[in-house]
């Protein structure tokens, strides 16, 4: 193997063509419009809220649909715009609606794994589930059956971890 002793064949070489790599952002598609049609059918007063509490996204409906209402990535982003002194929180999609909300996101679950470690981000998903769903809470609480799932196969400490946590939020609405 010949080595170059002045370096010149070094500088000779062409450069290879800058590449560009585009980087591909989170697309917003616009935020979920509330489906209040189901909490207020007199007809299915005890229709249970059925909420699937997935790593990778969260799902919502009516346990008399077929499938669920809405899927919301369980992510949130909050932060504090200084010129207009507001604060400003963002859930599942709408945390993608501009550079300042994706920058400040949080996710509810620890990385590859179905453990709640963020309660707070648990607490706007379920939230924002309720609201999207069309429970206002007027009546001092959310009125119907809830069901929601857990991972196959849970460790005793995420269930009771999860049972804590929700019991801590319907005590709290």
């Amino acid at each position: 193997m010949a080595q170059a002793t002045n370096g010149s064949s070094e500088r000779a070489s062409p450069k290879p063509p800058s590449q560009i790599w585009n980087v591909r952002e989170p697309h917003f598609e616009g935020t979920t419009p509330a489906q209040p049609d189901g909490y207020r059918q007199p007809s299915r007063a005890i229709a249970a809220i059925v909420i699937d509490n997935g790593a990778s996204g969260g799902r919502a409906g009516w346990s008399f649909d077929r499938a669920p209402r809405f899927e919301i990535p369980p992510v949130m982003s909050r932060y504090r715009d200084r010129k207009f002194s507001k604060t400003y929180t963002f859930i599942g999609r709408d945390a993608n609606i501009d550079a300042t909300a994706r920058g400040q996101q949080k996710n509810a679950f620890e990385a590859g794994s179905g453990i709640v470690s963020n309660w707070d981000v648990m607490e706007g998903l379920l939230d924002y589930m309720f609201l999207k769903l069309g429970v206002d809470g007027t009546e001092g609480g959310v009125g119907r059956p809830i069901v929601m799932t857990e991972p196959v196969a849970n460790l005793g400490y995420s269930r009771r971890s999860t049972l804590r946590g929700a019991q801590f939020y319907m005590d709290e609405s």
